[in-house]
């Protein structure tokens, strides 16, 4: 299991004409592999990036995700 680089966000912005894009991945606990949860946002511009963060957050509490997994400046 890898961390999706925002990067690949950018990319699926650009080649669907998005403003903004979040990406939640999981690998569930019935899986023999290790298990676990990402969450990788993108914006085109800084206020799009903020609002992506923010609903990217506003996830992971909804998920129960520990607050140190929790994104501070968002």
């Amino acid at each position: 299991m890898r961390e999706i680089p925002i990067s690949a966000a950018k990319r699926i912005a650009t080649e669907y004409g998005y403003d903004q894009v979040i990406i939640y991945a999981r690998r569930c606990h019935d899986s023999p592999e290790p298990h676990g949860e990402h969450m990788t946002t993108y914006g085109r511009n800084k206020d799009h990036c903020g609002a992506a963060a923010k609903i990217g957050n506003f996830l992971k509490r909804c998920m129960h995700w520990p607050e140190e997994n929790i994104t501070k400046s968002a």
